[in-house]
């Protein structure tokens, strides 16, 4: 440990830590210029207009893209661990399939509930159908 750091004022560490957060997110932004996210740059920035925000910075467009990407790995890493789950239990299911229920319990840990329709109607003729009996 540095002795000058130790007797240091905590005013004095936090501008410390500042600079170095600072220069830490001058370099990820310069990386992002390089940086190809799975998601494209079109779709991102379609969203973003959508909801009323503008920029021609390509970087803050893949930085989006980048936290995008994160938060979706997140939901299809719980999911899988939820079907592993399942599968323990349930033995003779061996196939790895991603199922509803499974993305519902993920997505419900991050805020975002899924409700399922009674009942899924494949044209107008079939809603009809069920609504006249």
């Amino acid at each position: 440990m540095d002795p000058a750091s130790s007797s240091a004022p905590p005013s004095a560490k936090r501008a410390r830590t500042a600079r170095g957060s600072e220069k830490d997110i001058a370099m990820l932004m310069n990386e992002m210029e390089d940086y190809e996210p799975t998601i494209p740059d079109a779709v991102v920035t379609h969203y973003l207009e959508k909801v009323g925000f503008n920029t021609k910075d390509k970087r803050i467009v893949r930085l989006v893209a980048l936290a995008t990407q994160k938060f979706l790995y997140e939901i299809i890493h719980d999911a899988l661990q939820y079907n592993k789950l399942a599968e323990k239990k349930d033995q003779k299911n061996k196939g790895r399939v991603l199922k509803m229920e499974h993305l519902a319990l993920s997505l419900k840990q991050h805020g975002i509930n899924v409700v399922k329709p009674d009942f899924l109607v494949d044209s107008l003729d079939t809603l009809k159908a069920v609504l006249n009996q």
